[in-house]
């Protein structure tokens, strides 16, 4: 499956992927808890300010540990499914040996990369320094999970968590170290263009500020895929989706939902949220969450369903999010066919930009047969042969596809481009 997985059954993925929800871990500091206590350790800092360098440096070193015994609880609390405000947290909440673990396993890690750099020289120290930010995201989100340093330095645990993730584990990296990278770079400004006392309590709130995002964001990714890390949660999928609905206030239909889901009605969720639709067509989160129940409830209600939701989002221009739809339903039904044969061509057009060649071709297949009389067949013909060679390279069959645009359609426009593209093909072939 593509990794884009807005859609997919509650058997597998069934919450908003963390790659939708940047713009959430953004505001998610802003919430009144966080943000006063961000704000508040930051103004402790200025304490500083007027101690000795010494005992200052001590007061930061205390700040940071209490803030990261904070953001281990926020990630813990994300990873159960727990996203509502923290106003019950305490002081005393949290495992301050988190922190210690996490400390300890950056010492280890900095240890072992030296090693490699005083043997390896330049190119040892590349590598180490490569792999030490690729395990390091794996090794906080072990510690967060088991409690314990030596499963957070267990390579065999890491590279699970990394193959079990896949691909958007790279991307979690790579927003993570963007977030790191825009905290140092704002640091360093408010260093270089703040000379007065307020320095340091900027400096900390900057720091404290992209530390619960990105803490917030490994909570997520552990909770996104904790039935495939075996990780035991709180709140199920569709609950935690019900609740953020329900926060967002975006519909009377979502504040009652997650009521429904918690207490196992979902029938009557369903029911719910097919009555509200007919109410009020437009809102397409009503769309999203009728089409996630009715997948792992009812599949036949589902395609219908499915069917108009992708002609409304296309008309909408929502391409991606509908070729996920697509994707879903022909994977579990090849004959999967769309209300609107007119869009065939729009969406296959989409799934190539966005380089999914087998979404496009499976859009397309036997377009001719099913609308024999379709004015698109031309533009399907020729899109075909364009996916087959430059994806496929079966150049032969592309062959076929462009002489039948020439043989049956000589007078359509696309007859010109399909011969060009058959001498192109022509001209490899004779390359070898």
């Amino acid at each position: 499956m593509s990794t884009n997985q807005r859609f997919a059954p509650k058997t597998e993925l069934t919450i908003t992927p963390f790659w939708r929800r940047l713009p959430g871990f953004f505001i998610y500091p802003l919430k009144t808890a966080s943000i006063l206590r961000i704000a508040g350790y930051a103004l402790v800092a200025a304490l500083t300010a007027v101690l000795p360098k010494l005992l200052g440096g001590i007061v930061n070193l205390v700040l940071i540990v209490l803030f990261l015994k904070y953001v281990f609880v926020i990630m813990e609390r994300t990873m159960n499914g727990q996203f509502e405000s923290e106003t019950s947290l305490d002081a005393d909440e949290g495992d301050v040996k988190q922190v210690f673990r996490q400390y300890g396993l950056i010492i280890i890690l900095a240890f072992q990369i030296g090693i490699c750099a005083a043997l390896g020289g330049r190119n040892g120290l590349f590598i180490s320094l490569l792999m030490g930010g690729l395990m390091m995201p794996a090794a906080i989100m072990i510690i967060a999970v088991t409690h314990s340093l030596s499963q957070a330095l267990n390579p065999l645990r890491i590279l699970f968590y990394i193959k079990t993730i896949g691909i958007p584990y790279l991307a979690l990296c790579f927003f993570l170290f963007s977030l790191m990278g825009s905290s140092a770079w704002l640091q360093s400004f408010l260093h270089a263009h703040v000379t007065s006392w307020m320095v340091q309590p900027l400096m900390n709130f900057v720091s404290f500020y992209f530390m619960l995002m990105m803490y917030h964001m490994m909570g997520y990714a552990i909770y996104q895929y904790h039935q495939k890390l075996g990780v035991d949660v709180e709140v199920g999928f569709e609950q935690a989706e019900a609740n953020l609905a329900e926060k967002k206030g975006s519909d009377p239909a979502l504040a009652l939902l997650s009521t429904l889901i918690a207490d196992g009605q979902e029938q009557a969720a369903i029911d719910l949220l097919r009555e509200a639709i007919k109410a009020r067509w437009e809102n397409n989160e009503l769309h999203e969450r009728y089409q996630k129940l009715l997948m792992a409830h009812d599949p036949s209600a589902a395609q219908h369903h499915a069917r108009e939701f992708i002609a409304k989002m296309v008309n909408e221009k929502r391409l991606f999010k509908a070729l996920d739809l697509c994707e879903y339903h022909l994977k579990l039904d090849r004959e999967f066919r769309l209300q609107d044969s007119y869009q065939i061509h729009v969406l296959a057009t989409a799934a190539k930009l966005a380089s999914r060649p087998k979404l496009a071709l499976d859009l397309m297949r036997q377009f001719d047969r099913r609308y024999p009389t379709h004015p698109d067949i031309p533009a399907i013909y020729f899109l075909s042969a364009q996916l087959l060679s430059e994806h496929y390279r079966k150049n032969a069959e592309a062959q076929q596809i462009l002489q039948a645009i020439q043989r049956k359609f000589p007078d359509h426009p696309l007859a010109g481009n399909a011969r060009d593209y058959a001498v192109v093909l022509d001209k490899m072939a004779a390359l070898g």
